[in-house]
């Protein structure tokens, strides 16, 4: 996307395009998953597996059959919802807007398919074939960008989106097939746990919505500013969600199913533990990745974004916003976790609460740091916002928690980790002019080689800061690594 179409009024369009259907169907994907597999868990406890496969067909038939009265909506108000989005485009901007939104709105029934078939796939211990498909959602609209973008244009892009999207859908589907699951049109709500599922729906929906309002509210906002500036809030959004997207994910999606099982048996010390060990583990891998992120922001965006029609400015533009979403790194996935341990006690209420209170402080902080600080104000917003979100749902699980919520040890854990993130963030900071200089080999090798001496550098300086801190996760990454290795090695001499 960068090299294509770069930081323009092209892309922004794209953008604010992709937002509008997303904001309607991503939440609404995420609270399916979410709300699916602690009743698709208690299910097969109490009643065994084709019950609730049974219960899984039924529901999706109800998200087929949502998901297209949805879409058919969609298409007859998307210019008016582009306007809404984007009331600061003009008539061009705006037309490709509503042109783009009609091109995307389809994906959004396989977007919810796909919400269904990976909590069924999870809750049967099954991770790897959602990431599959997610990957392949992205490789098709990276296809369609650099096959057909320089000649047809940002639509090119959208359609990727398209495609890619019906891809994901079929090979969670067949996965599903393989399990067990059966296709087949069936809807009755006299089963209690479709009834009880349309219940929770809705304010999981609004409680799993806040990344999508908070970026959309950014999106408003960003577009009174100057050309691309939407653009550079993207890429660096991009940037910053990457470890939450891969290191945070990946975590959360394999707790998650544990802990709606451990929930579903009242293991409650358990669950409180588990809970709390992933939020400190979360924290200690990803806060140093926000530290380098911080200090090395301008040579990463160079290196990831800078060719084509990107050019300096847009590379200083994201670095920009990049400094203040990159404080937010762990907080992200550390709210996303929490929000799903009140969803494995099939509590979607208080989410939406806390996401209520979010979006209003957001929408207050982006109007009051807009101005002296453009797009980073809008960044720091959503990572202040984010913080707010986090604090509130650590303080309202542990009311809930018959047996309370360790807290201080999560405290102690993390308080260790961003003082050892915080030593770490120096010594990159005060040695990566010398790395840069040794390693100048020209062009973007030669920089990516640098960055990653840095991090490499930052890495073993975290590592000795942990230890010398005794922080326990470090041992607990440790031992998963030493056990790793002791079943990979025999592999290997076969």
């Amino acid at each position: 996307m960068a090299a294509v179409f770069g930081a323009t009024a092209e892309t922004d369009a794209f953008l604010v395009a992709q937002s509008i259907p997303l904001l309607l169907f991503s939440a609404l994907s995420y609270a399916l998953t979410t709300t699916f597999i602690p009743l698709y868990s208690d299910i097969k406890e109490r009643r065994g597996p084709e019950e609730s496969l049974r219960f899984a067909a039924h529901v999706l038939t109800m998200v087929i059959l949502a998901g297209c009265v949805l879409v058919i909506a969609g298409e007859i108000v998307a210019e008016s919802l582009a306007k809404v989005v984007a009331p600061g485009f003009q008539e061009e901007r705006l037309n490709l807007t509503t042109y783009l939104t009609r091109l995307i709105f389809p994906m959004m029934i396989f977007q919810l398919m796909s919400g269904v078939l990976a909590g069924l796939l999870q809750a049967h211990g099954e991770f790897s074939v959602p990431t599959s498909a997610a990957l392949v959602q992205s490789g098709a609209t990276i296809a369609f960008t650099l096959a057909l973008g320089p000649r047809h244009g940002i639509a090119a892009a959208a359609l990727g989106v398209l495609v890619g999207a019906a891809g994901a859908t079929a090979i969670n589907l067949l996965a599903a097939l393989r399990i067990g699951f059966r296709l087949g049109l069936a809807l009755d709500f006299t089963i209690p746990e479709v009834r009880h599922m349309a219940r929770l729906i809705i304010p999981a929906i609004i409680g799993a919505s806040a990344g999508e309002i908070n970026t959309l509210v950014d999106r408003v906002l960003a577009s009174t500013l100057p050309e691309g500036r939407i653009a550079a809030l993207n890429y660096a959004n991009r940037l910053a969600e990457l470890a939450p997207s891969v290191v945070g994910l990946s975590i959360m999606t394999v707790v998650y199913p544990t802990l709606a099982k451990l929930a579903a048996r009242k293991d409650w010390r358990a669950f409180s533990g588990g809970l709390v060990d992933s939020l400190a583990l979360m924290h200690f891998l990803m806060v140093p990745i926000a530290a380098g992120v911080v200090v090395l922001r301008e040579p990463l965006v160079r290196i990831v974004f800078q060719r084509g029609v990107f050019d300096d400015a847009a590379t200083a533009e994201t670095a920009w916003a990049l400094l203040f979403f990159g404080f937010g790194i762990a907080i992200f996935s550390m709210r996303r976790l929490v929000n799903r341990a009140f969803f494995s006690l099939k509590d979607t209420r208080t989410p939406m609460l806390i996401t209520f209170g979010m979006v209003a402080l957001n929408v207050v902080l982006n109007i009051t740091l807009i101005s002296p600080l453009q797009q980073g104000g809008l960044a720091l917003g959503t990572t202040l916002s984010s913080l707010a979100g986090l604090v509130a749902g650590l303080v309202l699980i542990r009311r809930k928690m018959p047996t309370g919520v360790p807290i201080g040890r999560l405290l102690s854990s993390c308080s260790r980790s961003t003082l050892s993130s915080l030593l770490m963030g120096v010594i990159v900071y005060c040695t990566q002019k010398p790395i840069f200089a040794a390693t100048n080999l020209g062009g973007t090798f030669g920089e990516a080689l640098g960055l990653l001496v840095s991090a490499c550098v930052g890495a073993i300086a975290y590592g000795a800061f942990a230890w010398v801190l005794r922080i326990r996760e470090l041992y607990v990454l440790v031992s998963v690594i030493r056990k790793f290795m002791v079943k990979l090695v025999p592999k290997f001499q076969a």
